[in-house]
């Protein structure tokens, strides 16, 4: 890993998988159906339907605008091309910024339904937003590996501190895809839900992980009190800088830094500017912080730390910081 003190424009990296290479991953086949083990790539179908996008958000604009004119609480559906036909749709709406919208885009059965519902819902499930997101979980888990292997924990547990966790999907399954292995990851998972946590809860005993991890409901600001004890190899944080401002990011991020010892990773995310940004905003009621590339590196540098990388899944929505202190 590099020293960044390179000049705008920042270098990022994009990440890629050897073709024919699969990712190990733990599904429950009773409960989830097969899932993409790959990246996904694929633009244009989705650049096409921009026009029609961009129309139904001007149409979800003007109908918020008319509610509040006449002092009505925002609509309950705000399109029937999103919202109204497409149930999964409405449910990702309905828990639009949580961990429960998260899971469901992850878990997305891919087999389509050839019904108008079901088309609707495939539709939003494949546009860029709902892949780059699966991309995430993918490139986070492969650089969770990465800072594993390079810990030098002396026969001893890898500790990881999962900061605003969510169900904790992520970090569970590289813990038991690591438990096979014979090596015992141990986690504390962070968030103020306590539903999200018990959440957790419950997917670390499917996978037979409960007794390596504890469950820690505050804030992530918490953060100097929570690794306090726990003294953890890394901290993974994956999307609580899409609702930070600059200021909060920076001030978290120099607060997380002070939290790990020498050779600790910092892992996290952020998403970028994109062409469906005003869709997520206006359909979905999913505001966000957009930050491109000089604005992760702004927040690495202001925090203190001067080992780092920024890499990209290949759609460049979201992109990883992975800091050494």
């Amino acid at each position: 890993m590099k020293s960044r003190h390179e000049s705008p424009p920042v270098q990022v990296e994009i990440a890629n998988v050897p073709k024919g290479e699969k990712e190990a991953i733990f599904r429950n086949s009773k409960n989830h159906s097969p899932i993409q083990q790959h990246y996904e790539h694929r633009r244009w179908p989705y650049l096409l339907s921009l026009p029609f996008m961009h129309i139904l958000t001007l149409y979800v604009i003007a109908k918020k605008k008319i509610f509040n004119i006449f002092g009505f609480p925002g609509p309950g559906i705000n399109t029937l091309w999103f919202d109204g036909l497409g149930l999964e749709c409405r449910k990702v709406k309905e828990y639009a910024t949580t961990w429960k919208a998260m899971h469901i885009i992850y878990n997305h059965p891919f087999p389509k339904r050839l019904t108008i519902r079901g088309l609707i819902d495939e539709f939003y499930w494949n546009a860029m937003n709902c892949p780059a997101l699966r991309n995430r979980q993918k490139l986070i888990k492969q650089e969770l590996r990465s800072a594993i292997s390079q810990i030098n924990d002396d026969g001893g547990d890898i500790r990881i501190v999962s900061l605003a966790c969510g169900s904790g999907e992520v970090p569970i399954e590289i813990i038991a895809e690591y438990k096979e292995k014979g090596k015992t990851v141990k986690a504390l998972f962070v968030d103020i839900d306590a539903e999200a946590l018990e959440r957790a809860g419950l997917l670390a005993r499917h996978y037979g992980v409960d007794n390596q991890i504890d469950l820690c409901n505050m804030s992530a600001h918490n953060v100097s009190e929570i690794c306090r004890e726990f003294q953890p190899h890394i901290i993974e944080m994956l999307g609580l800088f899409d609702y930070l401002d600059q200021d909060e990011a920076i001030v978290l991020t120099g607060k997380i830094r002070e939290s790990i010892d020498t050779n600790s990773f910092f892992l996290t995310s952020n998403i970028s500017p994109n062409i469906e940004q005003h869709f997520l905003k206006w359909v979905i009621n999913w505001p966000m912080v957009y930050r491109n590339p000089g604005d992760i590196d702004d927040i690495a540098l202001k925090s203190g730390f001067r080992d780092y990388r920024i890499i990209y899944e290949p759609l460049m929505i979201h992109g990883l910081l992975i800091a050494q202190k």
